[in-house]
C-alpha cells in the first residue's frame, strides 16, 4: 500500500495574509471600551517583551484575550467576530498575500495535501481565510477554554508547538514544503527539502540564512 503523501503546510499570518490577525480582532475588542483600552495600553510596555520569545509569548497573549473578553457572553463575541470578519473581507486584495497564496492554490491543484498550520486561535483564522474567499483546507492552530468570566489561553501554536500540534493529528516530517515569513518557524522549516520565505523582514531572512545556509527559496 502506497505510503501518505507528504503534506504541504503554510503559516497564515504574515505569509498568506498580511498582519496578525488575532492581534487585530483582539485590538478591535479592546479599543471599543475605554477601560479595557487604558488597561491594554498601561500594561504593553511591561508585558511586549515576551512576545518576542515563543516560549513566554502564550502569557501576554493570555492576558490580552482575558482583557479583551472578560464580562462579554458568547453571542456578544461572535456578533463582534462577524462585524470584523465583514471588515476583513471588504480588504481583501489587500490582506492577501498574492504569491503565497498563488502557490496554495497550485499545491491543491496537483493533489497535494495542504495544511494552514498557525499561532492565530484556530477558528478565527479558518473563519477569515474563509471570509476571504479561499478554499477549505485543514487549519491547525492555538486554543482558548473560559475562565475568570473571559477566555484565555489553552494552547499557544507557536515554534516547535507547531509539530507537536501536527503530530497529533497524524501529520508527520518530512513535509514536502513549508511556507512561512518568520524564524520562529524554523522547527518547520528544517523538517522539508523545500523551505519557502514568504517576504521575509531583513531580521528574520538573517536568522534563516544563518540556520539554513542558502538552501530556501524566497518568494517576494
Amino acid at each position: 500500500m502506497p505510503g501518505r503523501a507528504a503534506t504541504v503546510l503554510f503559516d497564515f499570518d504574515g505569509t498568506l495574509v498580511r498582519g496578525d490577525c488575532a492581534a487585530a480582532w483582539l485590538r478591535d475588542l479592546l479599543a471599543s471600551h475605554p477601560l479595557r483600552r487604558l488597561l491594554a495600553g498601561a500594561s504593553f510596555p511591561v508585558l511586549k517583551p515576551a512576545f518576542g520569545w515563543w516560549r513566554v509569548a502564550w502569557m501576554p497573549a493570555s492576558f490580552y484575550t482575558w482583557l479583551a473578553t472578560v464580562g462579554r457572553t458568547d453571542e456578544a463575541l461572535a456578533e463582534a467576530r462577524e462585524d470584523f470578519l465583514r471588515l476583513c473581507a471588504a480588504r481583501r486584495d489587500q490582506l492577501l498575500i498574492a504569491p503565497a497564496v498563488a502557490r496554495l492554490h497550485a499545491h491543491l491543484a496537483l493533489g497535494d495535501p495542504v495544511v494552514i498550520v498557525t499561532g492565530a486561535e484556530a477558528g478565527l483564522a479558518r473563519s477569515l481565510w474563509r471570509a476571504l474567499g479561499q478554499p477549505d483546507v485543514p487549519v491547525v492552530g492555538s486554543s482558548v477554554r473560559p475562565a475568570l468570566g473571559g477566555y484565555i489561553g489553552a494552547e499557544h501554536t507557536v515554534g516547535p508547538r507547531k509539530l507537536q500540534a501536527l503530530e497529533r493529528l497524524g501529520i508527520h516530517p518530512p513535509f514536502a514544503a513549508v511556507y512561512s515569513d518568520s524564524a520562529i518557524d524554523l522547527p518547520l522549516l528544517c523538517e522539508t527539502a523545500r523551505p519557502v520565505l514568504v517576504q521575509p523582514d531583513p531580521r528574520n531572512l538573517a536568522l534563516v540564512e544563518k540556520r539554513l545556509r542558502g538552501a530556501y527559496e524566497t518568494l517576494l
